[in-house]
């Protein structure tokens, strides 16, 4: 594989051009054919500004009632019950896993509630 004027991207021996960096702990793969350099250059600029986006959106995101339970799951594995806390977080997490823990209240619970209420009976 020939190199090119940018680091990241090779000339395979067809000719054709790939990505291949790692940017922000983040490996860039891409096959991208027989384009120009200033094109591969263009996509490799692309995927670098979708890796800091991305990163960007992780960095202020707030958890969801899935990504605590998965912590709480996880603090509890030496747990006796961990079977049941399991049970019970999957039955949960139907209803209320993509809220944020300070939205859920009565009102969001009541479907939950409701459909293990006509379980039982």
């Amino acid at each position: 594989m020939a190199k090119t004027r940018t680091p990241g991207i090779t000339v395979l021996a067809d000719g054709r051009l790939f990505i291949d960096k790692r940017y922000l702990g983040v490996r860039i793969g891409l096959r991208v054919g027989a384009i120009t350099q200033e094109q591969a250059e263009e996509r490799l600029t692309v995927e670098m500004a979708r890796i800091e986006y991305e990163r960007e959106l992780k960095a202020h995101a707030r958890p969801t009632f899935a990504d605590c339970a998965a912590r709480y799951v996880a603090q509890s594995r030496s747990k006796r019950s961990i079977d049941v806390i399991k049970w019970h977080v999957q039955l949960l997490a139907r209803y209320i896993g993509n809220l944020e823990p300070q939205q859920l209240h009565d009102t969001t619970l009541e479907p939950f509630i409701k459909d293990r209420l006509a379980v039982r009976f």
